[in-house]
């Protein structure tokens, strides 16, 4: 048994790793810690400690840099990089920036459209050597430019990448382009207009990077050492994949929304440019901070002003530059970036002209807290127009809450539980703040609720209204079981058929569409819940029976379950109706199948 002394450094050490910067920092700190702060604001509701807000997502590590007048303010780290060996995490402790990857791949990439080796409005394929963008239809009239790859408007195909488990084989970058075993994505195409809007592919960043590489003969790693990382002085960051032993040291592990670590602590990224930076919140911000500088042109030890801008000038789309978003607030301007790997999420956002900002990073799929945090380093340091206006509340009588208990169906496959404890209604367990008698909203999203009686004076629906629109969702009662409600009961014919019931009636519903059963047969895969994902797999092919991909996910959840004859069945079928499908060629290898 640990000493209380042992046990009590312990602590201290993973609640105090902190670097300051250039100002008294301390009470500031103090003040952030514990005044986390939820989307929507309400007054009078009290804000969270870090430490709680850890606790409630199951977050082991927390790494955080504050930008203040163009420099680090200040960096601090909570909590563990790994759950077992309970090593603290440091302010030098390597995350997984995921997307925030891309930004700092832009400004390599524009620093080549700086020194006259290619232009943004040239045809990527003159770039390419190693492997090339197939043309059709949609690039006939527009082909697709290193703009458009840096803006997310090439009208290219697979938005992420989910990366590979260790000790997996991994794909070339034109195997990955490809969609070519052993890539676990689909080929890279453009199946839209370029330059027509906005639709985020990492696929495209990931051409990007190829082209680069193409250009200058070199792994992608040392081209952004070379240009970004290394000018820069990001000594803790690196593209390298996988990581170097000695590096793999510093790093934390992963962990999944549930809190259990990610199969090998790690995936490893081949998409470097899209997904595959290890860095620290100090670092990002240094990289952060050169962009603030030089879009005052107060610093070009990469780029010049001129070309910054466009990292942060809407192009095509109104909010997204060539590397970065852009938020309106106010009379504010906000740049930044997020990132999502498997185990890892970050967060970056800083003004575009006063020299403040922020970067959160932490080791857990569940990246709310980051924004939490954010929210709270924006009240201590009064940042421009970025906060919302509290919202007034009102006192509603307890047993009128009774009266809006109960069952709302949110879409065919979707009900919302309204429920009440401790005196106060909770929807999905979030707490109701009352705006009016019969109004309600969240502070986790910018959600209201607006109950509605029929004639006989009994709550029959409830209006929900959120960013971007409303809907209506009348209540149901309790026996009555959504189909996904089914799954989770177990009841899987019965849901099969409901999921066809609502394609029969509503064809174009979302909630019936092919993707959208594939993903959720892949989630309830993750969970361990194979009968319940071969049934969702199962009603994607009675209901898009002509989809090569509805037979080969179906193929997996077999195969996962142990049901070798059947896995093999689907899979042909996927290879007959797509003999292009090289997973299911490979998986047929795999299965001894002649």
């Amino acid at each position: 048994m640990r000493s209380i002394l042992t046990r009590f450094l312990l602590i201290a050490l993973v609640f105090a790793q902190v670097v300051p910067g250039q100002s008294p920092i301390q009470p500031r700190i103090t003040q952030i810690e514990k005044g986390l702060l939820s989307a929507v604001l309400v007054k009078g509701a009290p804000a969270w400690t870090i430490q709680e807000r850890m606790k409630f997502y199951k977050v082991p590590g927390v790494s955080i840099a504050v930008i203040k007048d163009f420099k680090v303010d200040w960096a601090k780290s909570y909590g563990v990089k790994d759950n077992e060996t309970n090593e603290p995490v440091t302010t030098e402790t390597l995350f997984q920036a995921g997307s925030i990857s891309k930004p700092v791949a832009a400004m390599a990439a524009l620093k080549r459209v700086e020194q006259g080796k290619i232009t943004l409005d040239q045809n990527i394929n003159e770039k390419l050597t190693s492997w090339k963008l197939p043309d059709n239809e949609f690039t006939a009239k527009k082909k697709v430019t290193l703009a458009n790859l840096l803006s997310h408007t090439g009208g290219l195909t697979v938005h992420g990448f989910p990366g590979y488990a260790v000790g997996e084989k991994l794909p070339t970058l034109p195997q990955v382009l490809d969609g070519d075993a052993p890539a676990n994505t689909a080929a890279v195409r453009v199946n839209m207009e370029p330059s027509t809007k906005f639709r985020y592919s990492g696929g495209g960043t990931t051409i990007a990077q190829l082209a680069i590489m193409d250009i200058e003969k070199k792994p992608f790693p040392q081209i952004a050492q070379e240009t970004v990382l290394g000018p820069l002085k990001m000594t803790s960051s690196t593209y390298e994949q996988p990581l170097p032993d000695a590096t793999r040291k510093k790093a934390a592990t992963g962990y999944r929304n549930n809190g259990k670590e990610v199969e090998g602590k790690i995936h490893i990224y081949p998409e470097m440019a899209a997904a595959g930076l290890w860095t620290t919140p100090t670092d990002l911000a240094k990289f952060a901070i050169e962009v603030q500088l030089s879009l005052t042109g107060k610093s070009n030890k990469v780029l010049a002003k001129e070309t910054v801008t466009k990292m942060v000038t809407p192009f095509v789309s109104d909010n997204v530059g060539m590397g970065f978003f852009v938020e309106k607030h106010g009379q504010a301007t906000y740049f930044g970036h997020g990132g999502a790997d498997e185990g890892f999420r970050a967060q970056l956002l800083v003004h575009r002209d006063k020299g403040y900002g922020a970067v959160v990073m932490v080791n857990s799929d569940n990246g709310e807290i980051m924004s939490e945090i954010i929210r709270a380093i924006a009240k201590e340091y009064q940042w421009e127009d970025y906060l919302p206006q509290p919202l007034e509340t009102v006192a509603v009588d307890p047993a009128r809450l009774d009266d809006y208990t109960g069952r709302f169906l949110v879409n065919p496959d979707r009900v919302l539980t309204i429920i009440k404890e401790e005196g106060k209604l909770l929807a999905d367990k979030m707490p109701l703040f009352a705006l009016s008698e019969t109004e309600f909203t969240r502070t986790d999203a910018n959600v209201q609720y607006a109950f509605s009686r029929a004639a006989s004076g009994k709550v029959d629906s409830l209006k929900i209204r959120f960013t971007g629109g409303a809907l209506t969702a009348p209540r149901i009662s309790p026996d009555v079981l959504v189909p996904s409600e089914q799954l989770r009961a177990g009841k899987y014919a019965e849901a099969i058929e409901g999921y066809k019931k609502i394609k029969r009636e509503n064809p174009n519903n979302d909630t019936v569409a092919e993707e959208r059963l594939n993903n959720l047969g892949y989630s309830l895969l993750q969970e361990q819940q194979v009968a319940a994902a071969i049934a969702v797999f199962k009603a994607n092919v009675e209901m898009y029976p002509q989809s090569a991909n509805t037979y080969d996910s179906l193929g997996e959840a077999y195969l996962a379950n142990g049901e070798k004859a059947l896995a093999i069945a689907n899979y042909k079928k996927s290879l007959e109706l797509n003999p292009q499908n090289k997973n299911a060629v490979e998986l047929l290898k795999k299965l001894e199948v002649r």
